[in-house]
Formats: C-alpha cells, sequence, structure tokens
C-alpha cells in the first residue's frame, strides 16, 4: 500500500508540475525601460532642414553634403556628429557662420547616430 501511494503522489507531483503555466521572468524594477530611436524622419530631418539650409539642401541651392533626404543624410552621420560637437573657431565646426548647436540638438544627432541612424 505505501508503494502505492508514493507512486501516486510521485504521478500526481508530476502531472502537476506539467501542467503549470510557464510565465516569463519578472523583469527588475531597476531596469529602466527602453529607448525609443531616434528618427530621422521626425526629430533628425526637421532639424537639419532648421540648422542645414541652405547649404547642405541642393533643392534651397546649397552644393555641401547632401542633408535632404535619409539615404543621403545618413552617409553623413557620424562626420555630421563629429562637425557640430566642435566649438565655433575649430577647424571643420558646423554649421558654419552660424551659433554651435544647443546640447539637447547635439544630443539628439548623437542618439541618432549611436542609434544605428534608423529612418522611422
Amino acid at each position: 500500500m505505501k508503494q502505492f501511494l508514493s507512486a501516486l503522489t510521485l504521478i500526481t507531483l508530476i502531472v502537476i508540475a506539467s501542467c503549470a503555466k510557464k510565465t516569463a521572468p519578472a523583469t527588475s524594477a531597476a531596469e529602466p525601460p527602453k529607448a525609443k530611436a531616434t528618427s530621422f524622419t521626425a526629430e533628425v530631418s526637421p532639424l537639419l532642414q532648421a540648422k542645414c539650409t541652405p547649404c547642405h539642401f541642393p533643392s534651397k541651392g546649397g552644393n555641401k553634403a547632401n542633408f535632404e533626404t535619409y539615404a543621403t543624410a545618413s552617409k553623413f552621420g557620424a562626420a555630421m556628429l563629429e562637425r557640430v560637437q566642435k566649438n565655433p573657431g575649430e577647424r571643420g565646426f558646423m554649421p558654419m557662420r552660424n551659433p554651435k548647436l544647443s546640447d539637447t540638438e547635439i544630443a539628439t544627432l548623437k542618439k541618432w547616430v549611436e542609434g544605428g541612424m534608423t529612418e522611422n
């Protein structure tokens, strides 16, 4: 009888364990939510239009590196970031003959470049 009860108990435990709902591990409350990637279309393009026109926009008469579309601007992402981080008077500073971009504007470009330069 003891063997029968032991076997029945073991079978019951196996059935219960196999039927238990598996749940995803809980995330730590200390983990920050993942930041949304910076989008060329929503955030970077308006910044470029405001700060880099007309020089970098062929449709506005510019003849420098083309920042008008994602396809053309994304080729220059790293160089763009490097140049806007320079100080006025330094060789290569951008935007030429204009004030330095704000820390927020530079952070937007940096986040875009470091986030893989997404389009949307």
